[in-house]
């Protein structure tokens, strides 16, 4: 965004940068990389198959990298157990040199020639796309340091592999055009622990991962939430444990027990003794192949998306739920402070009790016209949470160096929405 971006301009307000000039952003190929298949949803949430599709639709990124990571099984398997026998410890196959030459490998020396996007930290290697007359660009939810701190990979990786893969990490920021994170918090570590010159270090939001139906309409709640019909809190995501489903499912029973009609739907996974809890509706996994249809009726049928993660690089889910109508509540913390707009939801500190949000809830709860009034909001920030939005930001920023009015939901509704 903006306060990472600040460059000058041309008289005919074209960015004022020798590596940019003679991008015509319109007719140059590009590749959207990521570990594993871009065409396949399943592929790192869904993110680099949604951008891939929004980007092939309007010129900007239409080569999509397809590594298939099963070609590498017995290899990772190989490399484990040298590792063991080495007393080197166990882990990080996939930031070793043996993975990344295979990887590499499956993708022809035409797509590393030409631009590319990638959607992960070390794959592919900035040195061999600029060797091969390339060039590269990162698009990045978290920097590997903040996931080794945040998420728990000291204890599944040996000190070595992590330092390594810091390393190569700085390397290929280093050699790219531009580092774009999806949050501010990320963009900070980038300027502050990694050191990269503010001027490629860049924000732009990406769109929720799913795709309304042509003729899609927001559903109409009918009934007294908590009252006349249950009130839904909707959560979504497999790491139930890190993305707080206990802490909901706490928030849930404190209204209950203030006499509120409460359930939590559950899509993704769960503990048995939560799948089986009276106040759970557990919808499972859902594949987005040939359920999101089904995920995104899910989504829509509750009253409110949330998410209390201890650590989170950005909070997919958030948008989802935003893009669907309905209105959200988490923790303003880490990339979930950039999604949780405050005309449609509710932003707790990360050291608010169950107690405290329940609360706000109930106060929510008696207050009709504030729930009417953040349901329509949510269904404004609807259009702004798209792939297209996002890629139309990306455009503006490969042609200008800048983007003048990115979409920020911490603040509002842009004036144009409202």
């Amino acid at each position: 965004m903006g306060e990472y971006s600040r460059h000058k301009t041309s008289a005919l307000g074209k960015f004022d940068d020798a590596r940019f000039r003679t991008i015509d952003v319109r007719n140059v190929k590009r590749g959207v990389a990521t570990v594993g298949n871009v065409e396949d949803v399943r592929a790192w949430s869904g993110i680099p198959f949604h951008f891939w599709k929004a980007s092939k639709a309007v010129g900007f990124a239409s080569e999509a990298w397809q590594l298939n990571l099963a070609r590498v099984r017995l290899q990772r398997y190989a490399w484990n157990i040298w590792q063991l026998l080495c007393f080197r410890g166990l882990g990080g196959f996939q930031y070793s040199n043996w993975f990344l030459d295979l990887a590499e490998g499956q993708i022809t020396d035409q797509m590393k020639s030409m631009e590319v996007i990638s959607f992960n930290q070390h794959f592919p290697r900035a040195s061999r796309i600029l060797g091969l007359g390339g060039r590269i660009s990162y698009f990045i939810d978290a920097p590997f340091v903040s996931l080794v701190e945040g998420y728990g990979l000291t204890k599944r990786l040996p000190r070595r592999v992590i330092g390594n893969a810091i390393a190569l990490e700085k390397a290929n920021y280093a050699a790219a055009d531009r580092v774009i994170t999806m949050a501010r918090w990320a963009a900070d570590v980038l300027l502050n622990q990694y050191g990269i010159p503010p001027s490629r270090v860049h924000i732009v939001l990406p769109g929720a991962n799913l795709t309304l139906a042509a003729g899609w309409e927001f559903p109409k709640l009918s009934g007294r939430a908590g009252k006349e019909r249950d009130f839904v809190l909707g959560f979504v995501g497999n790491n139930w444990r890190r993305k707080g489903l206990p802490f909901v499912v706490s928030v849930r029973d404190c209204l209950a027990s203030r006499g509120w009609r409460v359930r939590v739907l559950v899509i993704g996974n769960a503990p048995t003794e939560l799948r089986q809890n009276n106040g759970i509706d557990f919808a499972g996994h859902l594949d987005k192949r040939n359920k999101s249809e089904t995920f995104n009726e899910l989504l829509a049928s509750c009253d409110m998306g949330c998410l209390f993660s201890d650590h989170e690089a950005l909070g997919v889910s958030i948008l989802e739920f935003l893009r669907c109508g309905v209105p959200v509540l988490g923790f303003a913390h880490e990339g979930m402070a950039d999604t949780l707009p405050p005309d449609a939801g509710f932003r707790f500190t990360i050291m608010d009790s169950p107690e405290v949000i329940s609360e706000q809830l109930e106060t929510y709860l008696r207050d009709e016209a504030m729930q009417f009034r953040f349901r329509a909001n949510a269904q404004r920030w609807s259009p702004l949470l798209t792939w297209e939005r996002c890629v139309d930001e990306l455009i503006e920023l490969w042609t200008t160096g800048s983007v003048a009015r990115p979409v920020r939901p911490w603040l509002g509704l842009p004036s144009s929405a409202t």
